[in-house]
């Protein structure tokens, strides 16, 4: 079963996104950060979907309405 990863980072360079790929279980990305062009080719590759750039409060505003 797939999920969807979440990071923190400033960026997500290559290695790292080899590593998510690695896990076989990722099914897309989600960061708060930046994705770098060789990364995005990896996942796009691996037929990853993914998101950059996302505000936190995004998540925390979704955590909220998860829990009411």
């Amino acid at each position: 079963m797939s999920y969807i990863e979440i990071k923190t980072r400033k960026v997500i360079d290559a290695t790292l996104a080899q590593k998510i790929i690695d896990k076989g279980t990722v099914g897309s990305i989600l960061t708060t950060g930046k994705i770098t062009k060789q990364a995005k080719a990896l996942f796009n590759s691996a037929d990853l979907a993914w998101a950059e750039n996302i505000p936190e409060s995004e998540f925390m505003e979704r955590e909220a309405q998860e829990e009411g």
